[in-house]
C-alpha cells in the first residue's frame, strides 16, 4: 500500500514530517501530473520480513520511523530545500522523491550512497544494541520523466520505481566516486585525529586507562568512525586506515602514570595481516615514551575471526612481548561467548545494551554479575560501556564491577578529559549486611619492618639483601623516605635468570628492574579496604607485597597472605555472632554497636521490628515457607535502610522474626514508612492464591482453635536514646514500647512520642 509522506512549509524553519493520504487522494498521482521530472532515491531495509519475525513487529514499526526520520533529515542537508516528498509501497521500503534539479555536487548514484552510509552509521549502535547485529540498507536511484497522457505517465512513473529497486539488488560500484576520492585522500594525508574516552576503576574511582576513538576531518561524512571503516573495508584500505589511526592515537596521547593503559581499537584481520608488525608499533611507543603493558589492543566481537588457531597464536606473540587483550560488545556479535573462550582477553567490555534499567532490570543484572565473575575465572578484568547516569554507576560499584566507561565519567575529548565531579564523589551503596566493628582492623596492625635502599643503589646490592638467608621476600626503593618502587624477590630472579641477566644489570642501579608503579596504602587503613585494593591489580602483581605509609614515608609492608589470613580469621569470629539464615549480626553485635554508640556521645535511635501472625502462617505453610518470610523482612529492611539512611546505619537480627535497627532519629519515620509499605505490598507473593484473593488465611491459634488470621504484618517501634541511658533502660523502654505496637492492627510504626 502506498503511503505519502509530504513536506510544505511557509517558514524558514524545515518542518515536520506530515502524512497525507493514500494513492487515491490527491497525493502521489497529483504530484506526478504536475512535475516534468522526478530525482527519485530508494531505499530498502534488508531482509526487513525475516527481522520482523525475529524482533517483533514493534521493533520493525520503530525501526521504520527511525529511518525515515533520517532520510528526511538527509534530504535537509544534501538537497538543501524541503520540497522533496517520502513515501513507501512497502513496509521496509522508502522512496524520495526531488521534484527539483539536483543542485547537489554530488550525482545522483552518490547521493543515494552517501544517503545509505550516512543512514547505516545513525542507526548502527542502537541496533547493535538491541539485536546484537547491524542493520543493511540497500540504496538506489532513477528518474522519471513526465509523458501527455496520465495513464502513460502513471506506467513511466512505475517503471522508474523498479529501475530504482533492480539497482539496489546491485551492488554499487563505489571505486570512482567522489566518496572514495575523498577518503583516499584521508588515507594518504593522515587526515585522522583520536579523541581519548578514561575507562574507571571503580574500586578507587581513578582512571585505569582510555580509549583511542577515531576522527575523520571536521564537516566531513568521514568524520564518524563507523563511516571511515567501513569505507575502508569496502575500498581495501583498512590495515592502511588502522595504521593511521594507531599513529593518531599514540603520537597524540601524552604523558601517563606508568601503570595506566591506553586501549587501541583494532580489526580481527589486521593482527593476523602479514604487513601487521609489532615492531612498527614499539618504535612508535619508544618515540613517545610509552611501553607495551601500557598498550592494550581492543578487539571488536562485531567481526568474525575464521582462523581461530592463527589469530591466537599472534597474540599469543604480543602478549609475550608485553601488550594485552581486550574483547569488545561481549555478548553481541559474531561468537558470543566462544570468542572469549579462544582468546582468554585481559579484558571484557560489556556492550552497553545491558546498561539499560541496570537499576531494575533482574536479567540485565544478572548477565552483568555473571560476567564478573566469569572475568575473574579467567583471570581477567570487566568493564562496562555505556554508563550514563549516576544510579547506573552505583548499580555496578554494588555488583562488584571492575571498570565502567561512559559519559557519566567523562565524553571523549581531544585533550584528555578530567572525570567529571559526579563521578568523583560517587559512592557505593551501603552494605549493610556487614557490622563495621567486625573486622575494622587498620593494615598498621600487620605491617612489619621492610629493608629499602635508594634510587642509586645498584642491582648486586639489593641481591645481596635476598641472599643473607633472612625470610624477606621484598626490597623497598625509597626517596627521601618517600617510596618510589618495589623489588619482589621472584620479580629481580626472573631479570638475572636470563641467559645475559647478571651481565646486563650488574651496573645498573635498581631503578632498572623495580616496580614504579607499587600498591601503597596510608597505615590506617582498613583491612578490608586494601585487600580489595590488592586483588584489584593485574593478574602478574595480585600477590606483590603491599608498602605502608605514614604521611608518605615508609612505614613498613604488609603480605598478602598475612591480609587473607586476617580476614579468614575475622569471618570465623563473625560467623559466631551472626544469624545463620539472613547473615545479619546477632546479639552480641548489636550490644557492640549500642556501646559504641554511647562512648560517642550523640543521640540514636533503635527501630525494633516484630512480625505478626507469623506462627499461624509458619505453622501452616511450614517452617521452609517461614523462611522465606524472614528473608524478606530482613532484605526489606534492608533496602529501606540503605535508600533512605546513612552509611553509617546499623542493622541486626536478634532472632527469629525479631530485627533491629540504629539510625539516626530524623530518619527513623522514613524509614518506617518505606519498611510497612513495601512489606505490606510484597508479602502477598508469599500466599496462595486463595488467601490472597480473601486477604486472610485459616489456621490453628495458640489454644489450638481453628479461626481467620490476617496475613502476615509488620509492627515497627522507635525508640529515641541517649548516650548516658544504660542497656538495662533501653530493655525496659523497648518492651512496653513493642507491646504497644503489636496491639495496632496492619503494618504500622509507633514512636516513643505516641506518634503514628
Amino acid at each position: 500500500m502506498l503511503q505519502l509522506i509530504k513536506k510544505k512549509s511557509n517558514s524558514t524553519n524545515f518542518p515536520s514530517t506530515k502524512k497525507t493520504s493514500f494513492i487515491d487522494g490527491p497525493g502521489i498521482g497529483s504530484l506526478i501530473q504536475n512535475v516534468c521530472r522526478l530525482n527519485i532515491l530508494y531505499f530498502a531495509i534488508q531482509d526487513f520480513p525475516i527481522l520482523t519475525e525475529m524482533y517483533g513487529t514493534e521493533w520493525a514499526e520503530n525501526l521504520e520511523i527511525q529511518i525515515r526520520t533520517e532520510i528526511e533529515n538527509e534530504g535537509y542537508n544534501h538537497l538543501q530545500h524541503d520540497e522533496f516528498h517520502i513515501f513507501s509501497f512497502n513496509s521496509g521500503e522508502f522512496f524520495l522523491l526531488d521534484p527539483t534539479e539536483c543542485k547537489a555536487e554530488l550525482s545522483l548514484e552518490e547521493l543515494a550512497y552517501q544517503f545509505k552510509v550516512n543512514i547505516e552509521n545513525k542507526v548502527k549502535s542502537e541496533q547493535i544494541g538491541r539485536t546484537g547485529n547491524t542493520i543493511t540498507i540497500n540504496s538506489g536511484h532513477s528518474f522519471f520523466h513526465a509523458a501527455h497522457t496520465d495513464n502513460k505517465s502513471w506506467s513511466d512513473f512505475l517503471s522508474a520505481i523498479g529501475e530504482a529497486r533492480l539497482e539496489a539488488q546491485n551492488c554499487t560500484d563505489i571505486s570512482n566516486m567522489e566518496l572514495s576520492k575523498e577518503f583516499c585522500e584521508i588515507i594518504s594525508l593522515g587526515k585522522v585525529s583520536s579523541h581519548y574516552q578514561p575507562i574507571i576503576n571503580l574500586a578507587d574511582k581513578k582512571i585505569h586507562a582510555w580509549e583511542a576513538l577515531a576522527r575523520g576531518p571536521l564537516n566531513s561524512p568521514f568524520r564518524s568512525p563507523l563511516t571511515l571503516f567501513d569505507m575502508a573495508e569496502k575500498l581495501g584500505k583498512l590495515f592502511q586506515l588502522e595504521k593511521i589511526c594507531r599513529e593518531a592515537a599514540i603520537s597524540s596521547f601524552g604523558t601517563i602514570n606508568p601503570q595506566q593503559k591506553l586501549f587501541l581499537n583494532i580489526h580481527p584481520r589486521t593482527i593476523v595481516d602479514p604487513n601487521f608488525s609489532s615492531g612498527e608499533t614499539r618504535i612508535l611507543l619508544d618515540r613517545w615514551n610509552l611501553k607495551p603493558e601500557n598498550i592494550v589492543f581492543e578487539i571488536t566481537e562485531r567481526h568474525s575471526v575464521k582462523d581461530f588457531k592463527t589469530f591466537r597464536k599472534t597474540l599469543e606473540h604480543y602478549r609475550n612481548q608485553g601488550y594485552m587483550v581486550a574483547i569488545d560488545d561481549a555478548g553481541t556479535g559474531y561468537s558470543g561467548l566462544s570468542s572469549i573462550a579462544e582468546i582468554k582477553p585481559d579484558y571484557i567490555k560489556l556492550d552497553q545494551s545491558f546498561v539499560n534499567n541496570i537499576e531494575t532490570s533482574m536479567v540485565n543484572r544478572a548477565i552483568v554479575e555473571t560476567f564478573t565473575d566469569f572475568a575473574e575465572k579467567i583471570g581477567g578484568k570487566l568493564i562496562v560501556e555505556g554508563i550514563e547516569t549516576q544510579s547506573q554507576a552505583v548499580a555496578m560499584i554494588d555488583m562488584g564491577v571492575h571498570m565502567g566507561q561512559g559519559y557519566f565519567f567523562a565524553k571523549p575529548a581531544k585533550i584528555k578529559p578530567e572525570l567529571t565531579i559526579e563521578a568523583l564523589n560517587i559512592k557505593k551503596s551501603p552494605d549493610l549486611k556487614i557490622d563495621h566493628n567486625i573486622c575494622g582492623t587498620p593494615v598498621k596492625n600487620l605491617a612489619i619492618p621492610v629493608d629499602s635502599v635508594e634510587l642509586d643503589t645498584p642491582v648486586p646490592v639489593v641481591q645481596g639483601f635476598f641472599e643473607q638467608g633472612r625470610s624477606i621476600s621484598s626490597v623497598i626503593v625509597v626517596k627521601n623516605s618517600i617510596p618510589c618502587g618495589l623489588i619482589m624477590e621472584y620479580n629481580l630472579n626472573k631479570h638475572l635468570s636470563g641467559k645475559f641477566g647478571v651481565a646486563l644489570y650488574c651496573n645498573k642501579p635498581i631503578t632498572s628492574v623495580m616496580d614504579d608503579s607499587p600498591l601503597s596504602v596510608d597505615l590506617e587503613t582498613p583491612v578490608e579496604n586494601v585487600s580489595k585494593l590488592a586483588m584489584a591489580r593485574e593478574r602478574k602483581k595480585a600477590y606483590d607485597d603491599i608498602i605502608v605509609t605514614k604521611n608518605d614515608k615508609l612505614y613498613g609492608i604488609v603480605s598478602v597472605q598475612r591480609l587473607l589470613d586476617n580476614l579468614a580469621h575475622a569471618q570465623v569470629e563473625m560467623a559466631k555472632g551472626t544469624n545463620p539464615l539472613t547473615g545479619l549480626p546477632g546479639n552480641l553485635g548489636i550490644e557492640r554497636e549500642i556501646e559504641r554508640r554511647m562512648k560517642e556521645g550523640k543521640q540514636y535511635s533503635i527501630i525494633y521490628a516484630d512480625l505478626d501472625n507469623f506462627k499461624v502462617y509458619n505453622d501452616t505453610y511450614g517452617f521452609k515457607s517461614g523462611d522465606k518470610i524472614i528473608l524478606l523482612i530482613s532484605r526489606v529492611i534492608t533496602w529501606a535502610t540503605a535508600k533512605h539512611g546513612s552509611d553509617t546505619d546499623f542493622i541486626g537480627h536478634i532472632g527469629g522474626d525479631d530485627f533491629v535497627q540504629i539510625i539516626s532519629p530524623e530518619k527513623a519515620e522514613r524509614i518506617c514508612l518505606a519498611i510497612t509499605r513495601c512489606f505490606k505490598r510484597l508479602v502477598k507473593t508469599s500466599y496462595n492464591a486463595k488467601d490472597r484473593t480473601n486477604g486472610w488465611m485459616e489456621g490453628k491459634g495458640r489454644d489450638g482453635t481453628v479461626s481467620t488470621f490476617p496475613l502476615v504484618s509488620v509492627s515497627l517501634a522507635i525508640l529515641d536514646c541517649t548516650p548516658e541511658q544504660s542497656l538495662f533502660e533501653i530493655g525496659e523502654q523497648a518492651a512496653s514500647l513493642k507491646k504497644w505496637a503489636k496491639s495496632i492492627e496492619g503494618n504500622c510504626w509507633v514512636r516513643e512520642r505516641r506518634k503514628i
